[in-house]
């Protein structure tokens, strides 16, 4: 329960509340006497179809509070953040999403045996009353722009087709907007006093919500559209460029993302990427692999070239493009500090979150005026190719030189393939002045798969009934393999070692 109590017991609540209000509302509508005549016409669909709207309502009031990433930011670091799971808000909007999915199935269905049964009756066609009468018309927006937004959501999509996806997103305008009309046409009416009893509730559920986002992304767009000027590029093997910039409102702390737009290639287009540089920088710093569209016109329009077809006749840039940032944001990273000793996981580009953390505590440590509780890092760096072990490669020689107590352990792996010629380069380098022949370290690169059981029972043996934070960023196949490792090496005495689970969540 160390790493899933508060997510399991989360769940459960939001859960049972939507089952309660759905039935509470049920019993409602079944059996008040202002709806006898409509029900005695539509049965059990017309409790179903509003027991499953109010639902609706009441998650769409819940799905923008998870996105206002300013106030979880802040909430995050307060005594909520111990109770409520705010790094999971990303987790918890797919949940709210689904959820409106379900209950939106349940509302059309009933609704659609609601059409037929009213046909029956009035001299009306279940045809008319789902595309053209207003109810209709305005499900039918709806319902359209909700797929739309949940299918190009999709992992493979959004991953593969980020712009789709974030423009597609924006439809959420239109979806609340046509639920803002659906319930205004005073299609159930009742039998006695207000025949609309009170209109549509919609926007009861919504408007604190959407008031809140909206001043929230208001301040996030002031904020975000402040040009600054890149000071500095430096191309890294394996197709990484690191972008240095200086901003002097632009506040972070370790292990924060932020959002970056570039407006010469897409105005409205902002993409998320974790900042590599310390708070104790004079300047802002982000290392972005390309391996999309936008990455890739943006490192071009840098000057970077990785020997793409067309990229010849580029003629090199005479000046740096103007940028737009919008951050830092929490993650779990953050709470690095509040633990006696961490264990930082980072998966190839997935190291980016440490480079900050490692030398926000490497500063920490030299300055006695503030202190860190964390004693004692375990790095661990995966990567498929030699050469990603560059990126950083500086960074982590020298904290291995000014090693102030002994606080970083480096453990490098390469899982990718060695050709014949470079491991007779290792053979014949590897050890020379004390030093790994991939990396330069004095740490030894090992080659193949972390083997979990065996790091993780080396940190407890080490450091027995404390608490231990264990940070990934990375693939979700390692990411469950180090969630599990967490749960199977936590003691469950009063004084066991118990390690606790964050993961890099945008």
């Amino acid at each position: 329960m160390v790493n899933e109590g508060q997510v399991k017991i989360f769940f459960f609540i939001f859960v049972a509340a939507q089952l309660y209000y759905f039935i509470t509302s049920y019993v409602q509508l079944f059996t008040t006497p202002v709806l006898a005549t409509f029900r005695s016409v539509l049965g059990h669909g017309l409790p179903m179809a509003r027991g499953a709207a109010n639902v609706i309502n009441m998650l769409c009031g819940m799905i923008l509070f998870t996105v206002c990433r300013n106030s979880i930011s802040v909430l995050r670091s307060t005594v909520l953040g111990r109770v409520i799971p705010f790094d999971k808000n990303i987790t918890f909007h797919i949940w709210i999403a689904y959820s409106i999915c379900f209950w939106g199935t349940v509302h059309v269905v009933a609704h659609y045996f609601n059409y037929m049964n009213v046909a029956k009756v009035f001299p009306t066609s279940p045809e008319y009353l789902s595309l053209v009468s207003g109810p209709g018309w305005t499900g039918q927006i709806v319902t359209v722009a909700f797929f739309l937004m949940v299918t190009s959501a999709m992992e493979a999509v959004r991953r593969k087709y980020f712009e789709m996806f974030w423009f597609t997103h924006h439809l959420f305008i239109v979806a609340f907007g046509g639920l803002l009309m659906h319930g205004s046409f005073c299609f159930i009416k009742g039998d006695f006093g207000d025949p609309c009893r009170g209109g549509p509730t919609f926007w009861k559920a919504w408007i604190v919500s959407g008031v809140f986002y909206f001043c929230e992304r208001l301040y996030r767009e002031v904020r975000g559209r402040r040009k600054t000027k890149i000071s500095k590029v430096v191309q890294h093997p394996s197709k990484v460029v690191e972008v240095q910039f200086k901003k002097d409102t632009f506040k972070a702390k370790a292990g924060q993302y932020m959002f970056i737009c570039c407006p010469e290639i897409g105005l409205f287009e902002w993409h998320p990427f974790t900042l590599t540089s310390s708070p104790y920088e004079d300047f802002c710093s982000l290392h972005i692999r390309v391996v999309g569209d936008w990455t890739t016109k943006f490192a071009q329009r840098l000057g970077c070239r990785f020997g793409l077809p067309g990229e010849e006749n580029m003629s090199p840039p005479k000046d740096l493009p103007f940028v737009m940032l919008d951050g830092g944001f929490g993650s779990a990273s953050e709470d690095v500090f509040d633990y006696e000793a961490a264990i930082l996981v980072g998966a190839g580009i997935g190291v980016t979150p440490f480079a900050s953390i490692l030398k926000t505590v490497w500063y920490r440590l030299q300055n006695s005026a503030d202190p860190v509780a964390l004693k004692k890092v375990y790095f661990v760096w995966t990567a498929r190719d030699k050469q990603a072990f560059e990126w950083f490669s500086d960074l982590l020689q020298t904290l291995e030189e000014e090693n102030i107590d002994h606080f970083l352990e480096i453990h490098t792996y390469l899982t990718g393939k060695l050709k014949l010629s470079e491991v007779k380069n290792i053979c014949i380098n590897d050890g020379e002045d004390g030093k790994d022949a991939l990396t330069g370290l004095r740490a030894r690169t090992h080659f193949g798969r972390p083997n979990w059981d065996e790091v993780f029972g080396m940190v407890r043996n080490k450091h027995r009934g404390a608490d231990i934070g264990v940070f990934f960023c990375g693939p979700k196949v390692l990411s469950q393999a180090l969630h599990k490792a967490c749960n199977k090496f936590t003691e469950s005495t009063p004084d066991g070692t118990r390690f606790y689970y964050g993961k890099e969540n945008f």
